[in-house]
């Protein structure tokens, strides 16, 4: 069903276009005729207008139906074509059924002939092809400005992502217990207090460039998590246990950025993180898809939360137009199933 604002579009330009069609395509076929006088100029154009207008109505639905199964600018030449091809059979019928009608009715005396019948067919193809021009031109227009909006809105999801995970990071509960991870690691171990100070500083680097691009490699987000689950096991030892199990082939395939740091963040916010009940994440390749998944240990206050890391990254796969996010809750597991994109 066409929305409203299509249908809008529609009939603007049937008013504009069709007039000038019908008149032009009818004094094709009746020549001068069709001017003589003010009665036979209304009585030929009423009849020409019932016909033409169902049929400018059908091309309309046709025209929005070619949009829905090719939506895509790299199908345009496929819809042109194919759209085409069908308006000039309408244009044929149509144009056939008018001189048809002015014979039968006998108007202005017509009687049909091959030549009258062909002029009518010429005017008629020429209309076509300017209202169908006119249409595209209209539909590029519209799916520009569907692109910007899109574009503009996964740029201010990119940046609520961004805000939100930095939001999280440099908050004073994470600081002190990174500093305090630190702080005893340069008392007890001097070369690992250097390495988790690097891994730190790969986590912010890679925080703050994340939103310069709208995908990135799946290598590049598991160099990433790679860094942050260190800092984390820094922090809850044995208690926090990341199991890896990506797939070298699917390393290239594509995923928007920051997706898996919001995921594992959700995990250890929500659940009990401890030596003696630790908290598993699992990240492992199926198919064309990144599985994530936690065992479910609640913790027993439950945490505030707005949701923020799980909308974002549905948002970002809608604005994408990517299959959608799959979001598991079993009572010991909680499952996301993420479609990775090739990389072409």
């Amino acid at each position: 069903m066409q929305p409203e604002s299509q249908n809008r579009t529609t009939f603007l330009l049937m008013a504009v276009l069709l007039p000038p069609t019908l008149v032009i395509t009818t004094y094709f076929i009746l020549g001068k005729m069709y001017f003589s006088s003010m009665t036979t100029f209304g009585a030929a154009s009423a009849v020409a207008f019932l016909i033409m207008s169902g049929i400018w109505i059908l091309q309309g639905r046709l025209g929005w139906k070619m949009l829905r199964i090719y939506p895509s600018h790299r199908d345009t030449v496929k819809r042109v074509l194919l759209f085409s091809s069908m308006n000039l059979l309408i244009v044929i019928l149509s144009v056939t059924i008018i001189c048809w009608i002015f014979d039968l009715l006998s108007i202005l005396d017509y009687r049909f002939t091959v030549k009258t019948w062909l002029r009518g067919l010429l005017a008629g193809a020429i209309c076509t092809i300017v209202n169908q021009a006119v249409y595209e031109t209209e539909a590029s227009y519209r799916r520009i400005k569907i692109s910007q909006l899109e574009a503009e809105q996964l740029k201010k999801a990119q940046l609520q992502t961004q805000f939100d995970s930095l939001k999280e990071q440099v908050n004073p509960h994470f600081l002190f217990n990174s500093l305090n991870s630190l702080s005893s690691l340069i008392a007890t171990n001097p070369d690992k207090a250097e390495a988790f100070v690097e891994e730190m500083s790969r986590v912010y680097r890679y925080l703050l460039r994340s939103n310069e691009e709208q995908l990135t490699t799946l290598q590049k987000e598991m160099d990433f998590i790679e860094s942050y689950n260190m800092l984390l096991q820094t922090r809850f030892g044995s208690g926090f246990q990341p199991v890896l199990q990506i797939e070298e082939k699917k390393k290239e395939w594509l995923l928007p950025p920051m997706t898996l740091q919001l995921l594992i963040e959700n995990a250890v916010k929500h659940n009990i993180v401890d030596p003696d009940t630790p908290l598993v994440v699992q990240l492992y390749t199926q198919d064309e898809k990144l599985v994530v998944s936690n065992n479910l240990q609640k913790k027993n206050k439950a945490v505030a939360s707005n949701k923020v890391g799980l909308s974002n990254i549905i948002s970002k796969y809608k604005l994408l137009n990517y299959p959608e996010v799959e979001i598991k809750e079993t009572t010991t597991e909680f499952i996301v199933v993420l479609p990775l994109i090739k990389n072409t």
